[in-house]
C-alpha cells in the first residue's frame, strides 16, 4: 500500500504543475503479451489485449514529463490463474522531430505492476512515432516494456504495441514564459512621424519627401507561437499591431518576413517551420487588410543565429521571426 500511495503522490505533483506548462491527455490501445511468464509445467494464456490512459505537461520544447496507468488485460502463467495485470507508469518522454509534424519519440522511467496477487516496481522503456494531426491532436504509435515483474515465482516482462490519440490544450495568452528563456526585447522601429495635414493660412512651396527608416520587427517563438507550432498566438498578433498600422498608413511600404529556427533536429524539418511562420505571420498582416503583393516571406531554417546554439538561452534566441519595413519615401499633404 505504500508504495501505490507513493506512485499517487508523483502523479499528484505533476499534476500540480500543470499551470507552469502545456498540458497534454491520450489514450491508447493495442496488444499485449508477457516474457517469462510460465515454467515448462505451467498451463499459460500470455497473449491479451491492452487499453491505457496518460497526462503530461511538455516541460520544455522536446521534453516532457508523462504518467499513466496501463491495463495490460488478463493472463495465466506461474503464479496466475486468469489474473489482470495493470500499472501506473511515470517517464520524461524526449522528442526527436524528424519531418515537418512527425516525431521520434522515447520514454524511460518506472512503474508500479499489480501482477496478479502481487505487487511489484518495474523499469519502463517505450519508443514510438508522434504524427501531429493539426494544432492539438497527435496520433501515436507505441512500443513499452515493462521488465523485471517478479512475483517471487518468475521475472516477467509486460510488452504492449499500441496506437493512441492525443488532444494538447493550447497554450493561451496569459500562459508565462519559463524564466530560463526569456523573450527577446523586440526592436523598436525608429519612425520619423511627419504631420499628415498641416493647416496654413497661404500656399507654401511643397517640402522635400522625407525618408522613413529602416523598421524592423522581431517575433519570438516562445510568446509569439503554440508550442512546435506554426500557429500565432494572442501575443503574437498584438506584437504585430504596431507594423499593420505603419503599412495601412503608408501604402508604398512593403515588408520582409524571414523565419529562422535552432539547430534542433533536421534542417530539412527547420527550413519547413521557418517557413510555416514566417507565412503565418504575413498570412495575419493580409488578414488585417495589408496587400499581399506589398509582402514577401521566405524560412532561412537554422542559418543566421544570432547566438550560441549550444546553450538554451542562445536556442530561445534563435527561433524567431523577423519582419523588416526596408526604407521609403513618403509625401507630405498640406492643406490649404
Amino acid at each position: 500500500m505504500n508504495k501505490m500511495i507513493m506512485a499517487i503522490s508523483a502523479t499528484s505533483l505533476m499534476v500540480s504543475a500543470v499551470v507552469h506548462a502545456e498540458v497534454y491527455v491520450g489514450g491508447k490501445v493495442g496488444k499485449s503479451w508477457l516474457d517469462d511468464s510460465c515454467r515448462p509445467t505451467d498451463v499459460c494464456d500470455d497473449d491479451s489485449s491492452a487499453v491505457g490512459a496518460f497526462l503530461g505537461y511538455q516541460a520544455w520544447e522536446h521534453v516532457a514529463l508523462e504518467a499513466g496507468y496501463d491495463h495490460l488485460g488478463k493472463f495465466s502463467g506461474a503464479g496466475m490463474n486468469d489474473d489482470h495485470v495493470n500499472a501506473m507508469t511515470i517517464a520524461p518522454k524526449f522528442d526527436l522531430p524528424l519531418y515537418n509534424n512527425l516525431n521520434l519519440y522515447a520514454k524511460v522511467g518506472g512503474a508500479y505492476v499489480d501482477y496478479g496477487p502481487k505487487n511489484d516496481w518495474s523499469y519502463l522503456a517505450a519508443a514510438g512515432l508522434e504524427l501531429n494531426a493539426n494544432d492539438n491532436v497527435a496520433v501515436r504509435l507505441e512500443y513499452q516494456t515493462l521488465t523485471d515483474i517478479n512475483n517471487d515465482i518468475v521475472r516477467a516482462e509486460g510488452n504492449m504495441a499500441t496506437l493512441g490519440i492525443t488532444y494538447r490544450f493550447g497554450r493561451s495568452a496569459s500562459t508565462p514564459v519559463v524564466a530560463s528563456q526569456p523573450r527577446p526585447a523586440a526592436v523598436e522601429p525608429v519612425v520619423e512621424e511627419p504631420a499628415v495635414v498641416e493647416e496654413a493660412p497661404a500656399p507654401e512651396p511643397a517640402p522635400a519627401e522625407p525618408v522613413i527608416k529602416t523598421v524592423k520587427k522581431s517575433l519570438s517563438s516562445e510568446s509569439s507561437f503554440a508550442l512546435n507550432s506554426a500557429k500565432l498566438s494572442k501575443q503574437g498578433i498584438a506584437d504585430l499591431q504596431d507594423v499593420v498600422e505603419l503599412m495601412s498608413r503608408h501604402s508604398q511600404a512593403t515588408a520582409v518576413v524571414t523565419g529562422y529556427t535552432d539547430s534542433t533536429g533536421s534542417k530539412e524539418y527547420n527550413q519547413s517551420l521557418s517557413l510555416k511562420r514566417a507565412q503565418a505571420v504575413a498570412d495575419q498582416l493580409v488578414s488585417q487588410g495589408i496587400d499581399a503583393d506589398r509582402i514577401s516571406v521566405r524560412g532561412l531554417g537554422e542559418s543566421h543565429p544570432v547566438a550560441s546554439n549550444d546553450t538554451k538561452e542562445g536556442r530561445a534566441k534563435n527561433r524567431r521571426v523577423e519582419v523588416e519595413v526596408p526604407t521609403f519615401t513618403y509625401q507630405v499633404v498640406i492643406k490649404e
